[in-house]
C-alpha cells in the first residue's frame, strides 16, 4: 500500500514551508501546526510527517510543546525528525506518543547512537537521506558532509536501519517534480524501505513514484498551496 504522507514543518512555533530548506525562503501556511494536522487528518492522511525547523537548524528544539500537542489532537501516527540528536530526545518523543523518530545529523555524526536506538526501538527509527550532488547534507542542510548517498545508507542499514526518507534538496519546496531517477537509483541499492519526498507538484508525479520501489511519499508544498488537494489523491 503505497502511503502518501502529508508534511507540517515547524518554524517559530508556525507551519511554514522552505524552499530548498532555505531559512530565509519560507511561507507561513498555519500559525498554529495542531490545525494544520487537524486538516490533514481530516481530508483523509493516515500518517504525518512534522519536522522541528528550530531543532534541525541549533539542535535545540522549542517546538516540542507544539508537536506535544499535534499527538495529543490527532489519532494517526506522527513520525516526527529535526533536531533529535540524543538517546533521551528519542525516549522523549516515543513516550509522548510519536510514533517513529527520524535522525538526520545524529545518524550521520554518532553512529554509536544510531546502532544503540536501532537496538532498541527497531523500525520506528527513519533515517533521513537529504541529498545534494550524491553527498548526504546535515545540520538543517546547511552542511554538506563528506558521505555518499549509498554508501552511507548501507552503513546504516548494517547498523540496523530499516527505512529511510530520501529528499533531493534541489527540488524541494520547488514544485518543479521529485528526481525520479535520483530516487529510483537510491532505492534500488539500498535494502530497505524507501519514502520519496522533494519536488512533488501533481498526481502523475506520485503515480510516477508509484512505479518505483518506495513505500510511499511526502507531500508539502504542493497541499499547502492548493496545487494538489490531499483527498483527491489518496
Amino acid at each position: 500500500m503505497f502511503e502518501i504522507i502529508p508534511a507540517i514543518d515547524i518554524l517559530d512555533g508556525k507551519c511554514v514551508r522552505l524552499e530548498q530548506g532555505k531559512f530565509e525562503a519560507k511561507t507561513v501556511y498555519f500559525k498554529d501546526p495542531v490545525e494544520a494536522a487537524l486538516k490533514w487528518e481530516k481530508e483523509g492522511a493516515k500518517r504525518l510527517h512534522v519536522v522541528d525547523l528550530d531543532g534541525a537548524r541549533t539542535g535545540i528544539s522549542k517546538n516540542f510543546p507544539i508537536i506535544e500537542k499535534i499527538a495529543a489532537a490527532v489519532k494517526i501516527p506522527i513520525q516526527l525528525g529535526g533536531g533529535v540528536r540524543r538517546m533521551d530526545q528519542i525516549e522523549k518523543a516515543i513516550g509522548k506518543g510519536i510514533d517513529r523518530v527520524i535522525l538526520g545529523t545524529s545518524a550521520i555524526y554518532n553512529p554509536n547512537l544510531l546502532e544503540n536506538v536501532c537496538k532498541k526501538f527497531g523500525s520506528r527509527i527513519i533515517v533521513a537521506i537529504d541529498a545534494k550532488e550524491n553527498k548526504v547534507a546535515a545540520r538543517g542542510w546547511r552542511k554538506v558532509s563528506s558521505k555518499d548517498v549509498i554508501a552511507f545508507a548501507k552503513e546504516a542499514v548494517d547498523f540496523g536501519v530499516k527505512r529511510f526518507v530520501y529528499t533531493d534538496i534541489a527540488k524541494d519546496g520547488m514544485l518543479l517534480g521529485p528526481n525520479i531517477e535520483g530516487i529510483k537509483n537510491f532505492a534500488s541499492q539500498v535494502k530497505a524501505a524507501v519514502i520519496a519526498s522533494g519536488g512533488i507538484s501533481s498526481a502523475e508525479d506520485i503515480e510516477k513514484l508509484k512505479t518505483l520501489k518506495v513505500e510511499g511519499c511526502i507531500v508539502g508544498k504542493a497541499i499547502y498551496s492548493g496545487k494538489i488537494k490531499l483527498a483527491e489523491i489518496l
